[in-house]
């Protein structure tokens, strides 16, 4: 099992953000696979992961970035499908399916999301707004930036609503609770 694969079982959205940075890494590799399949290596004897699946899921990470033209910016379609799946999610938590604990850490993270949405200054759905305050968050850091008082305060709400989705995505494809 990859790390990946851990990721999605136990966190849907700690998955996609773990995606984003792979791809990331990927392309800060300018797609080496020589250089893919040593960090792929490092990685599963730190996480204590079979080295082979974690290669060939690296590598081929790296394949869909190529076929779905996201070389310098863009998901693989790995990615998209995910996306688009919590997007699915999204819509049945706080439409057919009534998730009141779902609809109150979305509506917590609404006005965080509004100010995502005048920087972004791009039409798009609330769960791709949610991934893309969650990884910059990641990564200042990861870069270990400082961040604002007010900013952590406000992830808070992001936080939960990740949260709330990852176990709405458990219940739902897993049936966990």
């Amino acid at each position: 099992m990859t790390v990946a694969q851990v990721k999605k079982e136990q966190h849907i959205v700690d998955h996609l953000l773990f995606c984003w940075q792979m791809e990331d890494l990927v392309r800060a590799a300018n797609f080496d696979r020589d250089s893919l399949k040593e960090w792929a290596e490092r990685q599963a004897e730190a996480e204590g992961t079979s080295p082979e699946e974690e290669v060939h899921w690296l590598l081929a990470l790296a394949d869909d970035l190529k076929a779905s033209k996201a070389i310098e910016e863009g998901h693989s379609s790995q990615v998209q499908e995910t996306m688009m799946e919590l997007a699915h999610l999204h819509e049945l938590l706080v439409g057919a399916l009534v998730d009141a604990a779902y609809q109150e850490a979305y509506n917590e993270a609404k006005p965080l999301l509004d100010e995502l949405t005048k920087r972004i200054q791009r039409d798009m759905h609330p769960v791709e707004k949610l991934s893309i305050g969650l990884y910059g968050w990641l990564v200042l850091r990861m870069k270990k930036t400082e961040v604002s008082a007010e900013t952590e305060s406000a992830m808070v709400g992001l936080r939960n609503w990740a949260n709330e989705l990852a176990r709405g995505y458990l219940k739902i494809y897993f049936g966990k609770s």
